[in-house]
């Protein structure tokens, strides 16, 4: 029995993490290793490129906030999966803006809702059996898919153009998506799975810090700052190195790197937090991201520019950890907080493309980075404002996760 209960924990653990690399590495990210090729044919412009981005956001936006009323089921789970893998597959069948506009639309939308969805199932899961360290192997899909994505992008649009990029990513998500709906379907059809409620102990929030509901507002302002700030440098960061003559190397190769950075990233931050907190950990994550959003503001060095986007890589997804696992233990401050604080950082990701591309329109690219920054300093202040309670707060979450 405990062996079945393993497989399933580790089928649904694969099965979110597929489904966050196909919505998110893929779905979401790609936009930011191919649009650069796009740019080359005078498709887009820095603003419509921007303009095109916050399309995704604002249905990212919707897609978090609409989750809280879309029934947790694999039905709604496919669904989204679904309609995702279209419109990646669509934006490399036409030239058409507003069409591209509606696909990015429906891609943010369905992102968000499937994000919301794996997160709650899975971290509920996890939370419940005492095990939230996992999370990390959950997100760190996410880095799988940009890996994934910025590493076979160039040799995809040198021989088939980056119609064929997204159109290659498309199919690459399909295969995908078979392979979580075969983790899913025995998941939830395996003989033990009818007494897996019984081996499910009750919440356990562990207490750690002094005031919850203060700790919630704070989680909402510093998770909208870093949508903001990431984004910034996520959305524009390739584009910046291609209009960069002394730099040779190829774009996409760097997005690659941020990938590389993503999938490892999760886990060590959840590992990191066990040992000093989510709390401090999430300071330590923040300055991180910091220093390397201002390194290719003030050097286009190869060997630091790899050092930066592996910086990112990182943090973003560990920002990402740590915040959602210490929301999971501030559940009592308020319902659907996921989903509230997904919807604060698409906020932030509203804004920051529209106002990184109207800058970089008659400016360039130093200005927005160095806003970026300033805007993710005040995340860690506010950060910084959560009290954690008196003693060793560690040491309550590993008792935590240790049961």
């Amino acid at each position: 029995m405990e062996n079945t209960f393993a497989n399933q924990h580790n089928r649904l653990l694969l099965s979110g993490f597929l489904s966050l690399a196909v919505v998110m590495g893929v779905g979401r990210f790609t936009y930011t290793p191919i649009f650069p090729y796009m740019e080359l044919d005078q498709l887009l412009t820095p603003f419509s490129a921007g303009l095109l981005a916050t399309f995704n956001y604002i249905g990212y936006f919707l897609g978090a906030l609409g989750a809280r009323y879309v029934p947790r089921s694999d039905k709604w789970l496919y669904i989204g999966l679904g309609v995702n893998i279209g419109t990646t597959l669509l934006m490399g069948l036409m030239e058409n803006y507003i069409l591209w506009s509606i696909w990015r639309l429906l891609s943010g939308i369905t992102s968000g809702m499937v994000f919301v969805i794996v997160s709650n199932l899975i971290l509920s899961r996890l939370n419940q059996t005492g095990k939230m360290y996992y999370s990390g192997f959950l997100y760190g899909g996410v880095g799988f898919g940009i890996c994934v994505s910025g590493a076979v992008i160039p040799t995809i649009q040198s021989i088939y153009g980056w119609e064929g990029a997204w159109v290659s990513l498309g199919l690459l998500s399909v295969a995908f998506m078979v392979a979580i709906f075969l983790g899913m379907w025995k998941q939830g059809n395996s003989a033990g799975s009818a007494s897996l409620g019984g081996q499910i102990r009750k919440d356990r929030h562990p207490k750690v810090v002094r005031n919850q509901k203060k700790a919630k507002y704070a989680l909402y302002i510093s998770y909208t700052g870093e949508g903001f700030g990431y984004i910034i440098f996520g959305t524009f960061i390739t584009a910046m190195l291609v209009k960069n003559p002394s730099f040779t190397f190829e774009s996409s190769y760097v997005w690659a790197i941020v990938g590389i950075g993503a999938i490892p990233s999760c886990i060590f931050w959840s590992w990191l937090g066990t040992r000093l907190s989510s709390i401090r950990a999430l300071k330590w994550a923040y300055m991180t991201q910091i220093i390397s959003i201002l390194i290719p503001v003030f050097t286009d060095h190869l060997l630091l520019t790899l050092l930066s986007a592996l910086g990112f890589g990182a943090t973003f997804m560990g920002i990402t950890t740590l915040t959602l696992t210490l929301a999971k233990s501030l559940e009592a401050a308020g319902p659907n907080l996921v989903s509230g604080l997904t919807a604060a950082y698409a906020i932030g990701q509203l804004l920051g493309p529209v106002v990184a591309g109207t800058i970089i329109s008659v400016n360039d690219f130093t200005i927005p980075f160095m806003i970026s920054a300033v805007v993710l300093v005040a995340a860690l202040i506010t950060i910084n404002s959560i009290k954690e309670r008196k003693g060793d707060a560690s040491n309550a979450v590993r008792k935590h996760q240790s049961h």
